[in-house]
């Protein structure tokens, strides 16, 4: 197969606009082209997927019992709401790896972990499904809705002694708002009294609990708490904010997801631990320093980052070929091994993810782009199964 993108008969431009998302349609986000992928690549996926997941929790499983923290420079109180939720079984929801490769014996290489506030989830889910019928082969490896489903229905189960309240929160922005409110529709439809609420909004009451004010006045607790909030945030800008969730977690006067562990999986400082500390075929060569790269392509990237930002691609004779700014660049910087992304023969670049819920590989997706760095300036493809 010399080339994996093929036309569409069409797109869900109407589904797309009467669910709400019309805004996703804006620069041509989502157009009417697909990606192909071969059953044996998604096998693959799937295996280097769980392999990950395993790896990430057994290692931070290592470093509670050794209290191995020092190297991610996180407050105090973060790191005990860190052992606090993964000891208690915490549900990790939802979270997105993205990686290299992975087509047209591409190596299969991990870029990093979106484990704390992953989003992409109405294009990645219902959109995504609903190209199927714009294409010979109806096929697609996209259980996330599903599985979202089930891990609300197993919640419910499992903390029956809550009430099965649930309160979505974000910064306010129309796509976390609408991301946010996918899941919030899940939960309700799996028996959650389920609302949104904009971070500033929310009362954060000590020894209380969380609490919205209604439209007739009255204030409504909720047990449960889905945030499109990085833990980083919370950690370094609102420190206050930390100090009151750390008493509300560790009371069991709200349950939040993701969980506070979670914030490990997305430093990129803990990906270059493991990358140093285990030798597998999908770690990057990862380093503090780009000294090691010498003569080699590298990535500068920041331990936190977000949608592309403050990442440098640097060639073998150290020159910078291509970069992005942004607002993470204060974090600690680490280095990471140039990996290959597939290209066709337009000149296109594509970027693979895995998205995972309650750990279960759940659905791929692609993005696109005409450079190397995959930013906010991108397009969405879906994919299709060769049967």
């Amino acid at each position: 197969m010399a080339d994996r993108q093929v036309d569409l008969a069409g797109m869900p431009e109407d589904f797309i606009k009467e669910n709400g998302y019309e805004f996703l349609l804006d620069d041509e986000y989502i157009v009417p082209e697909g990606v192909l992928l071969k059953t044996s690549e998604i096998d693959d996926l799937i295996e280097v997927q769980d392999k990950v997941v395993r790896l990430f929790r057994r290692e931070l499983s290592e470093m509670i019992q050794q209290n191995n923290f020092g190297f991610l420079n996180l407050p105090d109180k973060m790191i005990e709401l860190i052992k606090y939720t993964f000891e208690k079984d915490h549900i990790h929801l939802l979270g997105r790896f993205d990686f290299a490769g992975g087509l047209e014996g591409i190596p299969l290489k991990l870029l990093e972990y979106n484990a704390d506030t992953p989003t992409m989830l109405p294009e990645s889910s219902v959109i995504q499904e609903a190209f199927l019928k714009y294409y010979k082969e109806p096929y697609q490896f996209n259980s996330l809705h599903r599985n979202l489903e089930v891990a609300f229905n197993r919640l419910g189960i499992t903390n029956s002694a809550d009430h099965r309240s649930i309160l979505m929160t974000s910064f306010g922005h129309k796509e976390d708002i609408a991301n946010a409110e996918l899941v919030m529709n899940i939960a309700a439809n799996e028996g959650f009294e389920a609302m949104y609420a904009d971070l500033p909004d929310i009362e954060f009451a000590r020894d209380e609990g969380v609490f919205l004010e209604l439209e007739n006045g009255e204030s409504a607790q909720f047990d449960f708490l889905y945030k499109l909030i990085p833990w980083e945030f919370i950690c370094f800008e609102e420190p206050e904010l930390l100090d009151i969730l750390h008493n509300l977690i560790t009371q069991d006067l709200v349950y939040v997801m993701n969980p506070a562990y979670t914030i490990v999986f997305q430093s990129k400082v803990f990906l270059d631990h493991i990358s140093n500390k285990y030798d597998l075929p999908f770690l990057l060569k990862s380093a503090k320093s780009p000294e090691v790269f010498h003569g080699e392509k590298y990535v500068e990237k920041t331990s936190f980052g977000r949608m592309g930002e403050n990442i440098k691609i640097f060639d073998e004779a150290n020159n910078i070929i291509e970069e992005t700014e942004g607002d993470f660049g204060h974090f600690e910087k680490v280095y990471q091994e140039f990996a290959q992304l597939y290209k066709d023969e337009y000149g296109e670049y594509y970027q693979m993810s895995m998205f995972n819920v309650d750990d279960k590989s759940s659905s791929i997706s692609f993005r696109r782009a005409e450079k190397l760095i995959i930013d906010d300036d991108c397009q969405f493809i879906p994919h299709f199964e060769i049967q």
